[in-house]
């Protein structure tokens, strides 16, 4: 199998050839608008997983301080009569106030934040947005594709091959698109998740990679799209990467001018030592649909 991605003439493009990387985009700057993030997939679980855990922050500060006054302690700075004042007018508190009221309580006796829910959850969403894309196409002979991607057949599309072992043979790394004018669905069971230690700062909890709903959230687009026949090669985070899959073929556009061409021969003679194919795209014999053949090079 080979995927492919379409280009226009570029500098950019050169580097892909002279440097062997391709760029993997933030997430934000995907084309679908409509593309859902966690939060909006997982809303009502999300609520629930929050309300849960304030409600554990809230019966331990106060069993804390119910302990205080059964063994006679301080609670904190306060001593056990103290400590039963506070806790009756707490107890008067609606949810909101009491959650409130024991994060204040406790930064303010011992300088310190109790962790807080809503950032964890915040963080799924912004690892969400930090992904980096590599988008790729099933098709090497889509008259919309080479329109829209590769500035109206004037540019190439270059194929990497899937080999195992490489990132487009990882179901973690590489997804194939889902075209669906319905939102992902949530299975209400949790994430998988994993916690990244550091040594400075924040330990963050962070969903897998081989989560469903997170592959469900990166890889699903409206069916407006669906001509595009996607594969996402996909990182934790956006930047340069050394290529996916073996490059393969080289394709010239339909209207992909001479110069162009012999620019990305050369290219290709100077920095790869095995034969990579090249083709240019022609019109079918009596239709208006593109195919490809064998580029016969010329002096």
């Amino acid at each position: 199998m080979i995927l492919y991605k379409y280009r226009n003439n570029s500098e950019f493009t050169d580097k892909i050839f002279s440097e062997k990387k391709v760029w993997l985009s933030n997430a934000a700057g995907l084309n679908d608008p409509f593309e859902c993030t966690i939060g909006e997939i997982a809303k009502e679980w999300i609520d629930e997983e929050l309300k849960k855990l304030k409600e554990g922050h809230i019966m331990g500060f106060v069993h804390g301080a119910a302990l205080s006054i059964k063994s006679k302690t301080n609670f904190y700075d306060l001593n056990p009569r103290q400590t039963e004042e506070f806790l009756n007018k707490f107890r008067q508190k609606d949810f909101d106030a009491q959650y409130k009221t024991t994060r204040e309580f406790i930064l303010r006796k011992t300088g310190r934040e109790i962790s807080n829910p809503e950032e964890t959850f915040a963080n799924f969403d912004k690892q969400l947005n930090d992904v980096g894309i590599f988008s790729l196409s099933e098709s090497d002979d889509s008259e919309l594709m080479w329109a829209h991607y590769a500035d109206s057949s004037k540019g190439i599309a270059i194929g990497f091959e899937v080999t195992e072992g490489g990132k487009l043979a990882n179901a973690e790394n590489c997804l194939k698109v889902t075209y669906s004018d319905v939102r992902p669905t949530f299975g209400g069971t949790g994430f998988k998740t994993t916690l990244s230690f550091y040594a400075f700062g924040k330990n963050i909890q962070k969903i897998s990679f081989d989560d469903t709903t997170f592959q469900q959230a990166v890889s699903t687009k409206t069916t407006n799209w669906s001509y595009e026949r996607e594969w996402r090669y996909i990182e934790e985070r956006s930047g340069s990467y050394d290529f996916p899959g073996k490059l393969k073929e080289v394709i010239f556009g339909l209207k992909c001018p001479i110069d162009q061409r012999r620019k990305y021969i050369d290219l290709v003679s100077t920095h790869f030592d095995y034969p990579i194919e090249f083709y240019e795209v022609i019109i079918f014999p009596n239709s208006n649909k593109f195919t490809k053949r064998r580029y016969e090079f010329t002096e």
